[in-house]
């Protein structure tokens, strides 16, 4: 194996120490893959400079903004240093498995006109159990399904992308949080086919304070990606179901103790949408969001790479 790094690992992170040790556990544990990594400390205050700085870690170096700037800033950040051939992200809360970037890596060595490429995820609670599996979608689908919803599993840390085409696309849209990933994706689809890696090589952890938490923020942000992708240079615009987004948005706002918040995302959609499919949809809710996503009615068996970080 070459001793030149292959791989530019970006970790943006922002006031969680010990999570993101875990993370960057996972990402040491990547196996054949040479790598170097960037941890971008996002103007926290608990402690994470330091703690990098004190581990001393070969190829992993630490960039830290004063004050936080937001997670697509600190992911362009790190892609502006990135100098290998390859760029992978991964969110400070989430897990590899340690053959992720080297299945990743093959897959696009069979795939040569992929520029990029996707694993399937776990998504995974505070005790890593499994919550479900999502498999990525079909290398001829992505560029469609991408118009309707973020298609590739496992928001920003399940992809490997070709430094020089994430340079081109223009990186993380800072104008974005929530759905920086997926509008990172849709440009990365007009540019490259994708490669796929049909097996749950990393887990997604979901946890009250992440930002999909957000039902009201994510509204605003799907909107201006609505206006951001509606066409220019005879692209195919964005096909968003607002009755479908409002229906889910709205029963997490409620989940959350939002009724007032649940309430204007309900009439938000009856405004895109009209009223009959908001209606039926909130009678429907229970049969799951979309996508090719596993949600079988007992807890699927764990990968057996996830021990490792329970």
């Amino acid at each position: 194996m070459s001793r030149k790094p292959a791989v530019s690992v970006v970790i943006p992170t922002h006031n969680r120490r010990r999570l993101l040790l875990r993370t960057l556990t996972s990402v040491l544990n990547q196996e054949a893959v040479r790598q170097q990594v960037v941890v971008v400390d996002d103007g926290g205050v608990d402690g994470t400079a330091d703690e990098v700085r004190r581990m001393e870690l070969e190829n992993v170096h630490l960039l830290r903004h004063q004050r936080s700037k937001g997670v697509a800033a600190a992911r362009n950040a790190g892609l502006a240093l990135a100098d290998t051939p390859w760029v992978a992200f991964v969110d400070d809360d989430d897990v590899w498995a340690p053959g992720k970037l080297r299945a990743q890596l093959a897959s696009l060595d069979e795939n040569s006109d992929a520029r990029w490429s996707a694993v399937g995820a776990c998504t995974v609670d505070q005790q890593l159990r499994i919550l479900s599996l999502d498999r990525p979608p079909l290398p001829q689908d992505v560029a469609a399904r991408l118009l309707e919803s973020n298609a590739i599993p496992g928001g920003g840390s399940g992809v490997l992308v070709d430094t020089p085409l994430a340079k081109e696309v223009g990186g993380f849209d800072e104008s974005l949080s929530i759905t920086a990933d997926w509008d990172f994706y849709l440009r990365l689809s007009r540019e490259s086919p994708l490669a796929v890696v049909d097996d749950f090589l990393m887990a997604y952890y979901t946890h009250s304070d992440s930002m999909f938490h957000d039902p009201a923020g994510l509204m605003r942000e799907l909107l201006y990606m609505e206006d951001k992708h509606q066409g220019a240079d005879g692209l195919e615009p964005l096909r968003l179901d607002y009755s479908f987004w409002s229906v889910d948005l709205a029963w997490m706002a409620h989940r959350l103790g939002d009724r007032r918040t649940a309430g204007i995302l309900l009439r938000q959609g009856v405004r895109q949408a009209g009223v009959l499919p908001v209606v039926l949809l909130v009678g429907r809710r229970g049969l799951g969001k979309l996508g090719r996503t596993i949600r079988p009615t007992r807890p699927p068996e764990a990968p057996a790479w996830l021990a490792l970080y329970a």
